[in-house]
């Protein structure tokens, strides 16, 4: 491994990077030199806070991540800098607030400081304790060359970054979801359906009865979807053609499954009335057991224990039930 600029401290004393990293051989003794940071003219780097200050510099063999560029020491010698010093030394001040802009900022070492990268992406978090006991935060995501994408700065409280953490992934999430409830899938009139579409699709008509929704969400006709659930059994009547022509309404059938289902307890997948909640509250107070509840309502075992716990029924029988779940 080759030897990093892993840390370096400003014209203020303060150090940045990560001081307290240890090398790779504890026998050895950190390097010490002075860089004067000078950026290309023109490039974003030249608004960096450190532009034109000559840092003291620590390297070594160190266990992270090295940067993309190599710094020319004053005291002599060319090292790369590890990427979190890099994104350091590189990170413009942009529209965001600078340190000393925030109430009662101090020039002293961060008490927080952290970095990591993801996507060809380095995303660096310092903090700087205020004197009024406030966290000045400041956030820089920078690209593999250094360029600074965005920039984040403010002032919190240490209790706040819990929730402040919870609210970001919270955004996220929700940002995802949009995106993808917002993508309309590519037409696929006339393609085989997968055993994965299949099956999702069986899943998502649980609980989307809309041949629209599940039309628009899966990129085909309607028609080809009532096709697949009526392959699968999940649904039976004519698919409804646009007509002018007056239909007569049709007595409801009923799918074999659930024909079957019933020949093994006749009121399977059947609504529960009030009258039926209450009779159920009342056999379970009197001690009546699952078994016995299945064979009076005519519905299994387990569409009984899921009833009794929705009712909050009493009885050994929802015990039980509730014993179960845990």
């Amino acid at each position: 491994m080759a030897l990093l600029i892993y840390a370096f401290r400003d014209n203020n004393g303060r150090w940045h990077g990560d001081a307290d990293v240890p090398l790779l051989n504890p026998a050895e003794e950190p390097g010490l030199g002075q860089l004067t940071y000078h950026p290309v003219p023109g490039t974003p780097e030249m608004t960096s806070p450190f532009a034109g200050q000559t840092l003291t510099v620590l390297y070594g063999v160190v266990d992270l991540e090295t940067g993309p560029v190599t710094y020319q020491l004053d005291t002599g010698g060319r090292f790369p800098a590890s990427w979190h010093v890099h994104a350091l030394l590189a990170a413009p001040r942009g529209a965001a607030l600078a340190h000393q802009d925030l109430p009662d900022a101090r020039e002293q070492t961060p008490c927080l400081e952290t970095a990591f990268t993801e996507n060809n992406s380095r995303y660096v978090l310092t903090g700087i304790r205020c004197d009024n006991g406030q966290l000045a935060v400041e956030v820089t995501v920078s690209g593999h060359q250094g360029e600074v994408r965005a920039e984040l700065c403010g002032a919190v409280s240490d209790k706040d970054l819990q929730p402040l953490s919870r609210l970001l992934d919270a955004a996220s999430r929700a940002l995802t979801a949009h995106t993808a409830s917002a993508a309309v899938p590519s037409p696929r009139t006339g393609a085989p359906w997968t055993p994965e579409d299949s099956a999702r699709l069986a899943a998502r008509f649980r609980q989307e009865r809309d041949f629209g929704v599940l039309s628009a969400e899966f990129g085909r006709p309607r028609s080809s979807v009532f096709d697949e659930l009526k392959r699968q059994q999940l649904v039976c009547a004519p698919y409804p053609q646009r007509s002018t022509v007056p239909q007569q309404e049709t007595a409801p059938t009923t799918s074999p499954i659930l024909k079957e289902r019933r020949l093994i307890h006749r009121n399977s997948h059947a609504r529960w009335s009030n009258e039926d909640d209450q009779q159920l509250s009342q056999r379970c107070a009197e001690g009546a057991t699952s078994a016995e509840l299945s064979e009076e309502f005519g519905r299994s075992q387990q569409a009984i224990e899921a009833r009794l716990l929705k009712i909050d029924a009493t009885g050994p029988a929802a015990d039980e039930a509730r014993l179960s779940i845990l």
